[in-house]
């Protein structure tokens, strides 16, 4: 690397320092060597610096540059969008796939069920007729407003099967569903019995002409 009058630098630090005895005059010459080359560092670094471009100028040395990943952190973003997108239209697939099994007219007994429970059963039963292997409360929510026009949300359909009471009525399998965990539930014996229970409780009490309050 060529410096620009470096033997006339030389010269005067050499005649700054010569009335100096050593060891003082050779630490005193490089520094004052160093002070008058200092004008002439940053033109070579610049220099340098545009030969490599991944190193940026800092005092009087080099750092690398930080690469910017904000574009590769935007496509992974996209593709993570695009792929919970893809699995929420698979998910709203299924429950129209579902709710397009039933025919509700064959099944007005569902409207005779005051409990939540009881109407949730009631879907799992038919769905389970129908080969169907258990369901979320999401996609029993589904059914119960789109086949039945009956509008309770997954949250409560969930409450009501994860009570005490329903553990003897349903298999509750964990499922993943994209990144979050999700429960499938299946009819059983004793949910089949409870049903049985209520549709002819039910029909006693609406004869009598009472009504039962649901949950």
């Amino acid at each position: 690397m060529e410096i620009d009058n470096l033997p006339e630098k030389v010269k005067k630090a050499k005649e700054a320092v010569a009335e100096l005895e050593e060891p003082l005059k050779t630490e005193a010459f490089k520094k004052i060597l160093d002070k008058l080359l200092e004008p002439d560092v940053p033109q070579q670094m610049h220099q340098a610096y545009n030969q490599h471009p991944d190193y940026i100028p800092v005092g009087n040395s080099y750092v690398k540059r930080k690469k910017n990943n904000s574009g590769k952190k935007r496509k992974i973003n996209d593709t993570l969008n695009q792929s919970n997108a893809q699995k929420k239209e698979e998910a709203e697939k299924r429950k129209r796939e579902l709710a397009e099994k039933i025919n509700r007219t064959e099944h007005p007994e569902i409207h005779d069920l005051q409990r939540t429970l009881a109407k949730s059963l009631y879907v799992l039963k038919i769905m389970r007729d129908k080969k169907v292997d258990g369901l979320t409360p999401p996609e029993i929510s589904y059914v119960l407003k789109e086949v039945f026009k009956i509008k309770i949300s997954g949250e409560l359909v969930s409450t009501n099967l994860n009570r005490k009471e329903a553990q003897k009525y349903v298999d509750r399998n964990r499922i993943v569903v994209g990144k979050a965990v999700a429960y499938k539930y299946k009819l059983m014996k004793g949910g089949e019995d409870y049903l049985k229970t209520e549709l002819k409780k039910n029909n006693h009490v609406t004869k009598a002409g009472e009504k039962l309050e649901p949950d």
